[in-house]
């Protein structure tokens, strides 16, 4: 058992990445996963509860437009693309489910970018996006509960491998405007 959770029949993934999460980062290089490559330019997503607002100089947690789409495709329930995201628990609580949530979408170049990697050096290139400096590479607010410390997230509803993830300022991303839309537009396919 992991923090109360019976390891029993947990898929390989889902065992190392509650590994990953119980034991901390002494050992997420061991069982980090290989990230994604991506393009010069993309699209970037931010989810937050609705409403919610932040200062020029914020730093954002990100997916890419594309992950989440496919991560999407098929799924009606916010809850679980939140789960998938690491940004709900297993069992999340009433207000949670119930809560309103915005997706604010970026194009970006990947330079902007850095991924959150623990354990290693800052600016070391990973997959064509830089890694974090030490300030930014650890879990932001409301992505502690999916937080692998690998550049990618932890998929709190399955215990797998969720999608990967990215830093950049709102100052920095909001410099060719943006788009936010509620979750549920977004899950219908907006």
């Amino acid at each position: 058992m992991i923090f109360g959770v019976p390891l029993r029949g947990l898929s390989a993934a889902a065992l190392a990445g509650a590994t990953l999460v119980a034991s901390g980062t002494a050992s997420a290089a061991s069982v980090c996963k290989d990230v994604a490559t991506v393009p010069s330019s993309l699209q970037v997503a931010w989810i937050a509860p609705l409403g919610r607002r932040v200062g020029a100089s914020a730093t954002l947690e990100v997916v890419r437009v594309g992950d989440l789409r496919a991560a999407a495709h098929g799924i009606t329930d916010p809850v679980r693309l939140l789960q998938m995201v690491g940004m709900l628990s297993r069992r999340p609580t009433k207000g949670q489910q119930d809560g309103a949530w915005q997706v604010v979408i970026f194009d970006v170049d990947a330079d902007w970018l850095c991924r959150p990697i623990e354990d290693a050096p800052p600016g070391d290139l990973q997959a064509g996006v830089s890694v974090c400096a030490e300030d930014h590479s650890g879990p932001t607010k409301g992505h502690r509960k999916g937080w692998t410390g690998c550049g990618y997230s932890l998929d709190t509803g399955a215990s797998t491998r969720g999608l990967d993830v990215y830093r950049v300022d709102w100052e920095t991303a909001s410099r060719r405007g943006f788009c936010l839309m509620p979750l549920q537009r977004f899950l219908e396919g907006a």
